[in-house]
């Protein structure tokens, strides 16, 4: 599935202005008085009372403001039911092909099952080589957003598939009326680095009840710069001595050589320079390349974002409205320069596959005629007599340079339709259309392989130290410089749902609600004609077209029935039509009880379900190489070969056209109190079971680590001679898209918040929202269950977490025209990975952070902040994640929501990549 990382910074300190000449409520605009009826995310039926039978989080724009966050992504984290598990950002592009995505996912259970909603509306997935389904939040502008509605429950019976886990809605700015703009700039202290400057505005005019239309521009534009590994302390080495944690590559500069016999060896182990020696492995006779230093942490991005928004009354109750907007981002890349070498794998179709002497991999010979062949040295080591052998090279490409890539997406998006009320109902139709299309540019660093191969089998390369202005100018003529692919994602669809109270019960209305959907989905991969052949050395194989998409047909209908006074039921059911995977009815039933004005009992019960997406089933079937430091645990201890032992296997991923739907079952059980107006405490348990869970292939380590279990995963070759009692070499590993048995998941949250006036000294308030997990399940294939909690190596990702607690605590205080805040940010402590060397686990410690940020706004439409992120500089646990799951070394998340705490402090983002390809 898929793993995560943290990014550091040191302190951040953001600095805003506010223009204001008018402004309207930071909370709900509908929601001017009491008694009006709203829809609450959840239920397609309006109510007066904001709490129904679900649980719901409501992030308003004044707690969006007061954040200090510049991101939706930085945002999310505040969440704690946004779980880790399952998610990526931007920063997990280095060195995957994530396309700079950021994501949310609820209760760990990943972004392909956390359905993101715009208005109430879907939003496109970013689409990328391997997620045809996720969303990037961060393509959502931040200073549109009115309020986010966070559905802490499994909602397909209101929404479809996707909603297992929950649903993130996004509820836009309208009604505006003036002008508002806001410019940021933050920047890391004391060490520097990952400035980030911000500008947006809002600006709106019309009445709808007076002049019977209403239009409102928003606009956005961020910069921010870039941040590598050798940035920061933590994250300068992939090598640990005391946590016997190595994540170092063989194939280095200057190059290690594989003598006939099998040792490997280097002329310049005691200087290798900018390779490493090793004091984990072999330090006396080998080099080794740590990629840590050179990988980026945050990228270099611009983002920007339009959103218009415009209604008009045709008559009282009835209204046309339209939303559009268009996002475009650019985030670079940067990575260690590719390795070359006999361990990674041509593809079938590259034209060197079966030509000598590469035998279907990149394999460099040095050979006695080359004037940089080592001859004096490997004379130490066979002798002054015997004839000098060829040797093979293990190389990292110094020669063609870090490799440099830049991600470009841009999301047009328009909504349009009526609304009103007709004939007693309270209707909506819309027909909308939005698409995500994301092109990689690789900027250089990524030589072919049809070209730069013969070129370092010549002879006339320097594997050891520089090269002539020649050489060089042969190397640089084997750079990709191109486009490497382009993907695109859209979603066309028609709406319409009505609502209305039927008749009256004695204890209050009967309501139902009725609507139906029509979608087409489509997802398009686009790669360059060189990238299909697989010969750009550094993506760890070919990308191969993909044309595909889908109609999704749906009718649902809800009914809220008042059973006595203070006790109702809701019960809703959606009939889903996937066009090529089938049908699913999903039903829902919730009560909410409220004996007393202060206290409300709720519960609910639903059925939930997840088509396969378009790429788990058809995308195309790769071969690539996994991450590097891996063994083989059948032959590794025996052979102590560099085949076996800290290398990189082949392997294989895509989709897989068998997959079945994932179903769940979803269960919610909690309460409200509010003794006073000022104190509230919700506490919700929740339990989710899904069946049949769908996932992108198991991890190398996984595999590798529990053979008894996934030993058929594993293909390998003939027994050889020399070790006649074990099994032949390992030749690739299945990664392919699989059901595994269950997921269960339970736990949960807590939702405390409560205002003190204190007079003269102004008004305090707290806030706490923290998730325990009691339950994280996944089933293994002989039936069995394994505890994900807190135990990164028991996830069915490359590295996720699920923390036991989880908590966001602020401190709010507000006095005239002043105000400040104090927020933590806590983790518990976790199971790391085992150790490279001894295989050992450990225990990472549990993780705080503090943001402080205070404000100003004594002079009228003006508003001054400064604010801290990390105010004291802690430095995230050490954790053997990075560098064996992913190429950031050092440490994981601290936190996790989606797209993550950045907090900007000194750590973390929260990061979540697939296996990286290629070291």
């Amino acid at each position: 599935m898929f793993e995560q990382r943290k990014t550091a910074i040191a302190v951040w300190q953001a600095i805003s202005i506010g223009l204001a000449t008018s402004m309207v409520g930071m909370t709900a605009h509908a929601q001017t008085a009491t008694t009006e009826k709203t829809v609450i995310t959840g239920s397609n039926i309006k109510r007066v009372d904001a709490e129904s039978s679900q649980p719901v989080t409501v992030i308003s724009r004044e707690e969006i403001d007061r954040s200090g966050a510049s991101s939706v992504e930085q945002l999310l984290q505040t969440i704690s039911s946004a779980n880790n598990n399952g998610n990526l950002v931007a920063s997990a592009s280095s060195g995957a092909t994530t396309g700079g995505i950021s994501t949310a996912s609820l209760r760990g259970l990943g972004s392909q099952r956390t359905l993101v909603l715009i208005n109430g509306r879907r939003a496109t997935a970013y689409g990328t080589i391997t997620d045809s389904v996720s969303v990037d939040v961060n393509s959502i502008t931040l200073a549109a957003i009115d309020r986010i509605e966070i559905l802490r429950d499994g909602a397909s019976a209101i929404y479809g598939s996707d909603a297992i886990a929950g649903v993130v809605n996004f509820i836009l700015r309208s009604d505006f009326q003036g002008v508002d703009a806001t410019i940021e700039y933050g920047k890391a202290v004391p060490r520097g680095g990952a400035i980030e400057k911000r500008i947006s505005g809002v600006a709106g005019f019309g009445n709808v009840a007076k002049d019977r239309f209403n239009v409102m521009l928003v606009g956005n534009y961020a910069e921010s710069d870039a941040l590598l590994g050798r940035d920061r302390d933590f994250a300068n080495s992939g090598v640990n001595v005391g946590a016997g944690n190595d994540g170092t590559s063989g194939n280095t500069f200057p190059a290690n050589i594989l003598l006939p016999d099998g040792r490997t060896r280097n002329p310049f182990q005691g200087n290798c320079a900018p390779s490493i020696s090793d004091p984990l492995n072999n330090p006396l006779t080998r080099c080794r390349f740590d990629p840590a230093p050179y990988v980026t942490l945050l990228p270099e991005a611009k983002r920007g974002g339009l959103f218009a928004t415009a209604k008009f009354a045709i008559t009282p109750g009835l209204e046309a409205f339209v939303d559009a907007s268009f996002n475009r981002s650019e985030q670079r890349f940067l990575i260690q320069p590719v390795p070359i070498s006999d361990q990674f794998a041509l593809p079938p179709s590259h034209p060197l596959f079966n030509v000598a002497p590469y035998n279907g991999a990149n394999t460099l010979v040095l050979k006695p005629s080359s004037p940089f062949y080592p001859a004096a040295y490997i004379r130490t080591l066979i002798g002054a007599t015997a004839p000098l052998p060829e040797v093979l090279v293990r190389y990292r490409s110094f020669g063609t340079g870090p490799r440099d890539l830049t991600d470009k997406a841009s999301v047009p998006r328009i909504v349009f339709g009526i609304k009103g009320a007709l004939a007693g109902w309270d209707f909506d139709s819309s027909f909308m259309y939005t698409e995500s299309k994301l092109t990689e540019h690789v900027n250089g660093g990524f030589p072919s392989a049809n070209k730069i191969l013969p070129l370092l089998n010549s002879g006339q390369v320097n594997f050891f130290g520089p090269n002539t202005a020649a050489v060089q100018s042969q190397l640089d003529a084997t750079q990709f410089v191109d486009d490497a692919y382009t993907t695109k994602s859209s979603i066309e669809s028609f709406s319409a749902k009505g609502s209305r109270e039927l008749f009256a019960l004695p204890a209050g209305p009967l309501a139902v609600a009725v609507g139906t959907e029509l979608r087409k989905e489509k997802f398009v991969i686009s790669p360059n004609a060189t990238i299909q052949t697989g010969d750009i050395s550094g993506y760890g194989g070919n990308f191969l077209p993909v044309n595909r998409s889908r109609n999704v047909k749906a009718v649902f209908a809800e009914v809220n029935v008042p059973l006595v006074k203070n006790l109702e039921a809701n019960a809703a059911v959606r009939f889903d039509d996937y066009e090529g995977v089938g049908s699913k009815t999903t039903p829902k039933v919730g009560l909410r009880w409220q004996p007393v004005k202060e206290v409300l009992v709720r519960g609910s019960f639903g059925k939930g379900f997840r088509a396969p997406s378009l790429l788990d089933l058809y995308a195309p079937n790769l071969t690539g190489v996994t991450a590097a430091g891996i063994s083989d645990p059948l032959r590794c201890p025996t052979t102590a070969n560099s085949n076996d032992c800290q290398t990189q296997f082949s392997q294989i991923t895509g989709g897989n056209s068998k997959l079945k739907p994932e179903t769940s079952d979803n269960f919610t059980l909690g309460f409200v109190f509010e003794p006073v107006q000022n104190f509230s405490m919700a506490v919700d348990g929740f339990k989710i079971k899904v069946k049949e869970t769908i996932i992108y292939g198991l991890t190398p380590s996984t595999i590798l680590g529990d053979l008894g279990q996934f030993g058929a995963l594993v293909t390998r070759g003939p027994v050889q001679a020399a070790f006649p009692k074990l099994p032949g070499p390992i030749t690739s590993i299945d990664q392919t898209n699989l059901n595994l048995g269950e997921t269960r998941v339970a736990g949960v949250d807590i939702d405390l918040r409560s205002v003190f006036p204190a007079g003269e000294a102004g008004r305090f308030a707290v806030r706490l929202n923290g998730t325990y997990f009691h339950q994280y399940d996944t089933q293994n294939l002989d039936g069995t269950f394994t505890n994900a909690i807190s135990n990164v190596a028991a996830t069915t990702g490359s590295g996720g977490l699920v923390p036991r607690w989880r908590h966001y605590l602020s401190f709010d205080w507000t006095r005239g025209p002043w105000s400040a805040l104090l927020a933590q940010n806590f983790q518990t402590a976790y199971t790391d990975l085992p150790s490279t060397i001894t295989d050992a686990t450990r225990r990472v410690g549990a993780y705080e952070t503090f943001d402080a940020q205070g404000s100003w706004s004594g002079i009228k439409g003006f508003r001054f902040t400064l604010g801290v992120r990390n105010i004291f500089d802690r430095a995230p646990p050490y954790t053997n994640v990075g560098g064996q799951n992913y190429f950031q070394s050092g440490y994981a998340w601290p936190s996790g929501a989606p797209g993550h705490l950045v907090f900007e402090g000194k750590d973390t983002r929260i990061y979540s990549c697939e296996e990286a390809a290629v070291r």
